[in-house]
């Protein structure tokens, strides 16, 4: 089952177009990319957004505070922090997924729309 919406926060792009890329390839097609947490926020309010992927290494702020702002009151919302460095992924319900591939994110995805 695909996702509603996927939503890329990242200012690489370079690491927002391979996850692009990637979800292209599992069949997810309805995916958005923004550059900053703040900017993504409105824009959750306009759009029907299943799962947030965010570039581990942009945040900011603490997972817990990033992962209240983007669920806000939508608790069906999943949130998925994606890292390079350490290749890792840490999935909103505090799953930590060590030496992630390709397919921990994509099961991670399918999983979010089964709830």
């Amino acid at each position: 089952m695909e996702p509603s919406g996927v939503l890329i926060i990242s200012s690489h792009p370079l690491f927002a177009e391979a996850i692009i890329q990637l979800l292209k390839e599992k069949g997810i097609s309805h995916v958005s990319t923004v550059d900053s947490v703040p900017t993504a926020l409105p824009l959750l309010k306009q759009q029907a957004v299943e799962t947030i992927i965010v570039d581990h290494d942009d945040s900011q702020l603490r997972d817990a505070e990033v992962v209240s702002q983007l669920v806000g009151s939508d608790e069906a919302r999943q949130v998925i922090f994606l890292t390079l460095t350490g290749n890792q992924m840490i999935v909103h319900h505090r799953e930590r997924v060590e030496n992630v591939t390709p397919d921990d994110l994509i099961q991670a995805l399918r999983f979010s729309s089964i709830e």
